[in-house]
């Protein structure tokens, strides 16, 4: 079994393909950046145009757009009309693929997404986790996302590891310029304390009101800090008594938000791209969890803290305010 998986590193026409949201994009990155080094030919990323341009572009020039595609998770927040679902016309933009790898890995929606494109470009081979669809199945173990998706460039080197992969979100020359010219511009032995408070998912977000209190009471304590507020939302947390030091960087490109966020030296929010952006660059960070689990899909490189509840109403501000003092006092 070894030795064929081997011989699949020779495709001649290997696709992958990717088509959930960009805070998936962000944790699938290690894993591409294994595949795309493993692989003889080039990859054809088969993806939404917002995860190739915000961080695909590294791994492949080859590229077909799924944007507007339904169950994808990106048209909704771009405000971008669906496509019709054309699978001929995907399929064909796409063209031969002798090795197709899928890294959903929901059994439902593999079935609904993939199964009627798989019929059309009928690979010599297909791997993905689902069991009545792929030929090569890679088993789900309970782990943290990144490292489920990781074992799909494991199951061609086990001795890979996902830390040797999992560097920050890759910018291009302009938006990293952009990004350390700002960071240049706090004063010399001030500390940057990003915070990313908005979501699409009404129930991952945390209340504003809780959000300006923790920020009044960490500045107060750390005078040495300043806010940043990324994010598409247009929360208003600069108000409060330390709002001179809270500083809106909303509504920026995602590049240029992202790169903003790995060079912060702190990091706060909600279960995100940012967060995982910030988890890739290695910044502290203090994740906020309800709906979703933080051992999957919290932070897993960088020093943290995660306040895990049922739901983000039962989170109090001094739930946050102890998670932050104890990184800062660990790892600032």
């Amino acid at each position: 079994m070894v030795s064929e998986l081997s011989d699949l590193l020779k495709a001649s026409r290997p696709a992958v393909c990717f088509v959930t949201n960009v805070g998936d994009a962000v944790l699938t990155l290690p894993t591409l950046r294994a595949l795309g080094e493993m692989f003889s030919a080039p990859l054809t990323l088969i993806c939404p145009k917002v995860a190739f341009d915000l961080c695909f572009w590294e791994v492949s020039p080859r590229f077909v757009d799924t944007t507007g595609l339904p169950l994808t998770g990106t048209p909704p927040m771009l405000g971008r009309p669906e496509r019709p679902l054309d699978y001929d016309v995907l399929a064909s933009e796409i063209g031969a693929v002798d090795l197709f790898i899928d890294t959903l890995p929901w059994n439902s929606l593999a079935d609904i997404i993939m199964r009627p494109l798989l019929q059309r470009l009928a690979p010599t081979t297909s791997i993905g986790f689902s069991p009545d669809i792929y030929d090569v199945v890679v088993p789900k173990d309970e782990c943290h996302s990144a490292d489920l998706a990781f074992m799909l460039a494991r199951l061609f080197d086990q001795s890979l590891q996902i830390e040797s992969y999992a560097q920050p979100v890759p910018l291009r020359p302009p938006v990293q310029q952009e990004a350390q010219s700002i960071r240049a511009a706090v004063p010399a032995g001030i500390k940057v304390l990003v915070v990313h408070a908005d979501a699409g998912w009404t129930d991952k977000r945390w209340p504003v009101t809780r959000f300006i209190d923790v920020l009044d009471r960490f500045l107060s304590r750390h005078r040495d800090f300043v806010v940043w507020v990324v994010g598409m939302g247009h929360e208003e947390l600069n108000v409060g008594r330390e709002r001179d030091r809270v500083i809106p960087y909303l509504g920026l490109p995602l590049d240029l938000a992202m790169g903003l966020v790995a060079n912060a030296d702190l990091f706060v929010g909600i279960d995100s791209s940012m967060l995982h952006a910030a988890d890739l660059a290695r910044v502290p960070g203090v994740g906020l969890f309800g709906p979703t689990r933080a051992a999957t899909w919290g932070f897993r490189f960088a020093p943290h803290r995660h306040v895990d509840m049922s739901a983000m109403e039962d989170i109090t501000a001094i739930d946050v305010l102890d998670a932050m003092e104890d990184l800062v006092e660990e790892a600032l």
